[in-house]
C-alpha cells in the first residue's frame, strides 16, 4: 500500500494476493469496514489476524481492486461490477438513497448490489472526496455522484446526485471537451479532476485555495451551465505531461512519466513543497510559473500519496519522504512540532527519509 494518510480515511486496506478477498480495520463509524457492524478493529490484539474478518463481496465473488476515501470503501469485483459500502449520507454509494452500508451482516455480501454506471460500461477506477464518489469507466467516460455544493459532480449545477431514485440509471458522464476521454481521475475533500487523452488535465469543484489549478480568483468551477467540457480550462502545466492526478484537502498533486511531482492549492502546511506556506493556483502564472517539487538530488517518485495536510512519496532509491503538516507524526520523520517544506531549508537533500 501507499505511503501516507489518505483523506478521511480512518482505517487501512488488506488485499490478499492468495484469495483476493479485502480485510480493513480502524475507524468503522459507518460500517466503512464491511464486516457488517460499526465497531472499529485494530485497537485491541484480539480484533486482527484470523479474528479481523474479511469483507463479503457475494458468493464466490472476489476483488481486484481496493478504494478508500471519505468514509467510503469501494472495490470493483472480478466480475467487473463495483461496489461501494459506508457513508452515504448524500448518495456517495451509487444506490439511489441515503442509507449507509455495511453496518449490518446483511447489507453486504450478494445484498450488495452493483453500482449502476450505465448499460455495457464497468468501472475501472474509483476516487472521491467528502461525500461524493467519482468513477472512472472502462469507455473513457468518468461520472460523479454524492455531495455537489462546490459543482464537484461537473453537472454544471449544485444538485446532489445518487440519493433519489432513479438518479444513478439517468446520470450522465461528465463532459470534459469536445472528442476527449479519460485516462486517469482524482478528488480532493470538494473538487474532482481527471487527465485526458492528449495528456492535459482539468479540475473543477471548490477553488477556495487554487485546487482546481486554472488561475482564477473563482471560489467554484463547475458549478453553474457552460463552465463544462470545453469551457473549462486546462491546468496550464509548462512543460509537464500528468499521467497521475491525487487530491487532498483543498489541494491537488499530479506526477509525469519521469516521477517529478507538482503540487497547487492550499500550503499552510508546507505541503506543497515550496518552501513556504502560500497557496497557489488562483493568481496569474501562478501554475505556468510551478515548478517540480524538489524532494532530493536526483530523485524521483515511483509513487506518491496525497494526505490531509500532507504528502509522501516512494523515491527512486526504494525509501520514503513526507513533506507538509506533522501532526501526530504524519511525516514519519520522529518529530511533531514541525512541519516540512514551508521554509526553504527543509527542501531537497535536507527533507529527511522517513524513519522505519
Amino acid at each position: 500500500s501507499k505511503p501516507g494518510p489518505r483523506l478521511a480515511l480512518g482505517r487501512i486496506l488488506d488485499m490478499h494476493d492468495g484469495n483476493a478477498s479485502i480485510k480493513c480495520w480502524g475507524q468503522n463509524t459507518y460500517g466503512q469496514l464491511g464486516i457488517g457492524n460499526t465497531i472499529s478493529m485494530g485497537s485491541a490484539a484480539n480484533q486482527m489476524g484470523d479474528s479481523l474478518p474479511a469483507v463479503n463481496l457475494g458468493v464466490g465473488r472476489t476483488a481486484s481492486k481496493v478504494f478508500a476515501f471519505g468514509y467510503v470503501t469501494c472495490a470493483i469485483l472480478d466480475n467487473g461490477v463495483g461496489k461501494c459500502w459506508g457513508r452515504n449520507s448524500s448518495g456517495q454509494l451509487g444506490k439511489d438513497d441515503v442509507t449507509n452500508r455495511g453496518t449490518t451482516a446483511s447489507q453486504m455480501g450478494d445484498n450488495l448490489l452493483a453500482i449502476n454506471l450505465g448499460a455495457g460500461v464497468a468501472p475501472v477506477k474509483f476516487a472521491g472526496g467528502l461525500d461524493f464518489t467519482c468513477a472512472q469507466l472502462n469507455n473513457g467516460t468518468m461520472k460523479c455522484f454524492g455531495n455537489n455544493r462546490y459543482g464537484q459532480l461537473g453537472v454544471g449545477s449544485t444538485t446532489q446526485l445518487g440519493d433519489n431514485a432513479g438518479e444513478m440509471a439517468a446520470l450522465l458522464p461528465i463532459s470534459l471537451g469536445t472528442g476527449r476521454t479519460v485516462v486517469d481521475i482524482g478528488a480532493g475533500y470538494s473538487h474532482s479532476c481527471a487527465i485526458l487523452d492528449n495528456g492535459t488535465a482539468k479540475c473543477w469543484g471548490r477553488n477556495n485555495k487554487g485546487q482546481v489549478g486554472i488561475e482564477s480568483s473563482s471560489n467554484t468551477i463547475g458549478a453553474s451551465a457552460g463552465q463544462m467540457g470545453d469551457s473549462l480550462p486546462i491546468i496550464p502545466l509548462t512543460s509537464f505531461t500528468p499521467i497521475k492526478i491525487i487530491g487532498g484537502n483543498a489541494m491537488t498533486c499530479a506526477t509525469n512519466a519521469a516521477g517529478a511531482i507538482r503540487c497547487w492549492g492550499l500550503g499552510t502546511s508546507g505541503q506543497l513543497l515550496v518552501g513556504s506556506t502560500a497557496n497557489i493556483g488562483r493568481a496569474t502564472n501562478d501554475i505556468v510559473n510551478l515548478t517540480n517539487v524538489n524532494f532530493g538530488t536526483g530523485l524521483s517518485a515511483t509513487s506518491f500519496s496525497v494526505g490531509f495536510y500532507n504528502v509522501c512519496a516512494i523515491t527512486s532509491d526504494k525509501r520514503i519522504k513526507c513533506w507538509g503538516s506533522s501532526l501526530s507524526g504524519a511525516t514519519g520523520n520522529g518529530q511533531t512540532a514541525n512541519n516540512l517544506g514551508d521554509v526553504a531549508g527543509e527542501l531537497g537533500n535536507s527533507l529527511p527519509y522517513m524513519n522505519h
